[in-house]
């Protein structure tokens, strides 16, 4: 599946048939848009740097920090940004089921 967003880099840790690993790197004021995934939950892991999670229905807002996680059901709307003034990396664990990325409108 490709990327549908822009981000300094997305790379492939493990790929399986329900299940994806991956090591995004946003800069400084990039972000992936509000979304939501229908069958799969999305659990972020903080490498380093700092990650807004903001998450609708109902509202909430997270800042992690490196070592921090946080697990997105599926069919929660969210979208995560780059909360500081450096590269933030994390790992992005989906699964299990298939994965897809459903774009929603801004707030």
């Amino acid at each position: 599946m490709a990327v549908p967003y822009q981000v300094k880099s997305v790379e492939a840790v493990m790929t399986g048939t329900d299940i994806t690993v991956r090591r995004l790197t946003l800069a400084p004021g990039e972000e992936i848009p509000w979304h939501r995934h229908s069958a799969t939950d999305d659990l972020c892991v903080l490498l380093e740097g700092a990650l807004n999670v903001e998450l609708r229905e109902p509202e909430e807002k997270l800042r992690l920090t490196p070592g921090g996680s946080h697990r997105t059901p599926a069919g929660r709307p969210h979208r995560l940004s780059n909360a500081g003034g450096a590269d933030c990396s994390f790992l992005l664990i989906q699964g299990v089921g298939t994965r897809d990325f459903q774009r929603l409108r801004d707030a």
